[in-house]
Formats: C-alpha cells, structure tokens, sequence
C-alpha cells in the first residue's frame, strides 16, 4: 500500500485552483492532508510527483511557478 496522496487535481476533478471550494470545503483538505505531504517530498520527489500524476497547465502556473507564488506571497503583506 502507498502512502502517496492524490494530487487535488485528480481527488476533486473539475475544481481549478483558484476555484471558490478550495477557500471552503476543499480547504482544510489541501492545507492538513496534501501540503504536508508535497511539503515532505524533496526537489526530485515533488517534480516526479508533477510528472506522474500530469500535473494539468492551471495547477503547474498557479501552484508551482516560482515567480508567481513570490508574487502571491507579497500580496499578503
């Protein structure tokens, strides 16, 4: 049995990041179940995961481009 978790592309189809349900009832998913986990994983492990589960092009801009999430950071401020 693995211990990887779906990604949140593949366990809730057809709710983009950006989508409204990750602010509510996909919330408390993503932030105690999926990010510990891809937190976990090193450099390799996290782009093997991408590649395996085909991360889709709005996860991959949105979640994982270095400059964007800089920028999302600096928002908060």
């Amino acid at each position: 049995m693995s211990d990887e978790i779906e990604p949140p592309w593949i366990k809730y189809p057809g709710y983009p990041p950006a989508d409204p349900f990750w602010r509510q009832s996909g919330e408390l998913w993503f932030a105690l179940v999926w990010l510990p986990h891809w937190q976990s994983l090193n450099v390799k492990q996290q782009a093997d995961y991408l590649n395996k589960w085909k991360v889709p092009d709005v996860w991959r801009d949105f979640y994982f481009d270095q400059a964007f999430q800089q920028w999302l950071c600096s928002t908060d401020e």
